[in-house]
């Protein structure tokens, strides 16, 4: 292995020069690191009958600089664009989403101010539209989770009654 690293460090300015030639402006490391793979194919595939080193070394890297730019922008053309687009309409699809339930909610709030009380309302929005624990909702009330499961279940039947 040796040899191959004496190969590395003697092709080096060979592989800054196609990184010029072939006018890399970003990503240069990961250009520079598939240049050096390149130069370790030619290295293993190399067959001195069909002529010197140099110039086959010197081609694989510069085919390989290429394939790997057309694939960097491939990438870039279709990828990018598509993940823009698509959190594009997901952006439209969760708005849509949140201006339906606003007035849904709407709506339903509208109808229980006709049959539940300001703190009644109150715990059923705290508890299903804010989404609090009970936990949470003991220390905001004062009373115990058991006290506010069974207000909850009398607000529930009451509920029930007015809609049958």
């Amino acid at each position: 292995m040796e040899e191959f690293e004496q190969i590395l460090e003697q092709y080096e300015p060979m592989i800054t020069s196609i990184l010029k030639r072939t006018h890399v402006y970003k990503n240069h490391e990961h250009f520079r690191q598939s240049a050096r793979i390149a130069l370790w194919k030619a290295w293993q595939n190399y067959n001195p009958e069909r002529g010197p080193f140099a110039p086959y070394a010197y081609r694989t890297m510069q085919t390989t600089i290429y394939t790997e730019m057309k694939n960097e922008n491939n990438y870039s053309d279709h990828q990018i664009a598509y993940e823009r687009d698509k959190l594009t309409a997901t952006a439209q699809i969760m708005e849509d989403r949140y201006h339906q339930t606003e007035h849904e909610l709407e709506d339903i709030l509208d109808t229980l101010k006709d049959l539940l009380n300001e703190k009644e309302i109150q715990l059923i929005v705290d508890l299903y539209v804010n989404g609090y624990s009970y936990e949470d909702l003991c220390n905001k009330y004062g009373v115990t989770i058991y006290a506010l499961r069974k207000r909850r279940d009398r607000i529930i039947q009451k509920i029930r009654s007015e809609m049958e």
